[in-house]
């Protein structure tokens, strides 16, 4: 009889073990990013649409990147970096605030993020144009200050943009 009842108090303490390392798991998910749907190239800025989401965890750093290049070499998979690009747009004019600001509250979220050009890119052709484009998505959460620890998600593809008077 005591081994029954020790049995059923160990079944439970192990299913409470379980569902509080559910909790800390749910917790610990690592972030998402993907790309929503459209890039709008005005003549100031281009807004591009996203979806991501990122913990609740209490972080003393979240990051948002996310920058559109364009040119002939510019491609999702080996031409990436800046120096394949023409024209380079990015978030880091205001980075981490205001419509570039990631809310991270463990639900999915999505978000119109403005880019202007890149500070310190010296571009060969002065604007975003209609055609094809890299759009790059990096999402950081949980960051410890003093590290490069913490969660990240990234996505890399080909989209199309849509340029022109009134805009963006």
């Amino acid at each position: 009889m005591k081994f029954r009842r020790l049995g059923a108090v160990l079944a439970v303490a192990a299913g409470a073990v379980a569902l509080s390392s559910g909790t800390a798991v749910a917790d610990a998910a690592q972030p998402s990013a993907a790309f929503a749907g459209s890039v709008v190239a005005g003549p100031g800025a281009t807004v591009v649409k996203i979806s991501y989401t990122c913990s609740s965890t209490a972080s003393p750093m979240n990051h948002l990147f996310v920058a559109v290049k364009q040119g002939p070499l510019v491609n999702a998979t080996d031409h990436t970096s800046s120096p394949f690009a023409q024209t380079f747009y990015s978030t880091n004019w205001k980075s981490d605030s205001g419509p570039n600001a990631l809310n991270c509250d463990g639900a999915p979220h999505t978000q119109a993020i403005v880019l202007k050009p890149q500070p310190g890119f010296e571009p060969s052709v002065p604007r975003l144009h209609s055609g094809p484009a890299l759009v790059q998505i990096c999402v950081f959460d949980n960051i410890p200050v003093g590290t490069e620890d913490g969660g990240f998600a990234a996505s890399y593809t080909m989209e199309q943009v849509h340029a022109g008077i009134g805009q963006g």
